[in-house]
């Protein structure tokens, strides 16, 4: 073989030899870095209580749950929940100021949960625990409402009854008729509150919602026919407003039956209705 040739193939051959090993080391160093980028969240595993134990009495002071009378263990277990849904944001060990700071944050939801733990954990609540429920419970208040009555009523603390009334209405189960006794809206089609539980008679009922001047706006807004048809069936639909019973209870409607009196006060209030729809004033 002639010279050149022998050169120019030495050539070629050391050219391969010279890039085998740098090309096999870049692939191999690829699967190591696409490798490692893996492992790291997977590997990562932080105890919460033991995060917690290092922060829980900074938190505390921090978010006035100090002044719920809970022992350190208490606040732990009641906040375990909130560092275990944060650390699940987390693919490394977060730092202490940054957990504290997402959690105050996040503080609204924070009292949600300690209220439910308050709730949950405790049969009787001090005086500030269920101020703390009241205050922040919302929903979760709100599911408790016929206890959280009965504590607010042993506790003397009846100044916390307007604003759980004010968390039945947002959040609870309000019905149209408010109860006699505790003010709630709560009065369920068989005339028992859900809130204090009172078992109400049609009379209170009545009473309480002025029912003579309803009967006087039911002839106003309903056809003489409706009105005929409550006096001869002998009863009516209340909700926010009397209905005849040819309409369906809706919703926490209760149906009420019609005294001898009642009847004849729909019968009176009629042949004054006809009188002045016969004068064409209606």
């Amino acid at each position: 073989m002639p010279r050149g040739r022998r050169r120019r193939a030495r050539g070629v051959k050391t050219l391969d030899t010279s890039l085998s090993p740098s090309t096999q080391s870049s692939k191999s160093s690829k699967k190591r870095t696409s490798h490692r980028g893996v492992r790291p969240r997977a590997s990562v595993k932080i105890d919460p209580v033991k995060l917690l134990e290092s922060m829980v009495d900074d938190i505390a002071s921090r978010l006035g749950l100090d002044l719920l009378g809970l022992s350190r263990e208490q606040l732990i277990e009641a906040l375990r929940p909130v560092i275990e849904g944060l650390l699940e944001r987390y693919s490394s060990r977060p730092s202490k100021d940054a957990i504290i700071s997402r959690i105050i944050a996040t503080s609204k939801h924070v009292y949600v949960l300690v209220s439910a733990y308050l709730l949950e954990k405790f049969d009787k609540l001090t005086p500030e625990q269920l101020e703390f429920v009241a205050s922040y419970g919302e929903g979760v208040a709100a599911k408790y409402m016929p206890r959280l009555y009965r504590e607010a009523k042993r506790l003397g603390r009846e100044d916390l009854i307007p604003l759980l009334r004010a968390i039945w209405e947002r959040y609870g189960s309000p019905t149209p008729i408010a109860c006699p006794y505790c003010g709630f809206r709560a009065v369920t089609p068989d005339l028992v509150c859900m809130v204090c539980g009172r078992e109400l008679s049609e009379k209170e009922i009545k009473e309480a919602i002025d029912f003579r001047e309803k009967l006087v706006e039911f002839v106003e807004l309903y056809s003489p026919r409706d009105v005929e048809e409550a006096i001869e069936k002998g009863y009516v639909v209340v909700g926010e407003s009397i209905k005849p019973p040819s309409m369906q209870p809706e919703r926490g409607e209760v149906v009420l039956h019609l005294s001898k009196d009642e009847r004849n006060l729909l019968k009176s209030l009629l042949v004054e209705k006809k009188e002045v729809m016969g004068s064409g004033e209606y």
